[in-house]
């Protein structure tokens, strides 16, 4: 019998030290201000945006304009094919657009003004005023794979920390409530 209170006492020691120290670990998390929840799923949530922006730059583009064919010279095809073109950049730009959201970088007047050049050219059916405009989406859509990983790499790191700090809070807490609060 008295093993077994012993074993009993070592099990409720490393119980209460590991729910002390994530106790801890919140309380800390939030006098800095943060949210460990709310950061790991805004790590999901980049991953996924950055697999998507990954996708479209590797083949994605391309694979949306070889869709659309070659581009007819006579005019009614020719401005239907333009108006395809732009849906497919206005497409492929909403994805910067989702990366300004979530760092509240989004500028409506900005999105607005991109979104009026588009149909100009598509109204025109200027074919490379389109094809700078896929250009500049593309630079925009490496500039937001940038950010995110480096936004991903900030939340991951200090996940870490938090991860290392709960560990060394749990062995103290553990040594603390072995040689003090609770005897066996």
């Amino acid at each position: 019998m008295p093993g077994m209170n012993r074993d009993l006492s070592l099990i409720i020691k490393v119980v209460t030290s590991c729910l002390t120290a994530a106790f801890l670990i919140f309380f800390i998390s939030a006098l800095s201000g943060e949210d460990l929840l709310k950061n790991h799923g805004t790590i999901r949530d980049l991953e996924r945006i950055s697999a998507d922006i990954a996708a479209e730059l590797n083949s994605g583009i391309e694979r949306r304009v070889r869709q659309l064919g070659e581009a007819p010279q006579k005019n009614p095809y020719r401005r239907f094919y333009s108006a395809e073109l732009a849906k497919e950049i206005h497409e492929v730009s909403y994805l910067t657009e989702k990366q300004k959201i979530m760092f509240d970088m989004y500028s409506v007047r900005d999105f607005e003004a991109k979104s009026k050049r588009l149909v100009a050219y598509s109204e025109k059916s200027d074919l490379q005023g389109l094809m700078n405009e896929l250009d500049i989406v593309k630079r925009e859509l490496k500039n937001s794979a940038n950010l995110i990983d480096n936004r991903r790499d900030k939340l991951i790191r200090q996940r870490t920390a938090y991860l290392v700090l709960f560990f060394i809070l749990w062995v103290a807490v553990y040594f603390y409530y072995g040689r003090g609060l609770i005897r066996a």
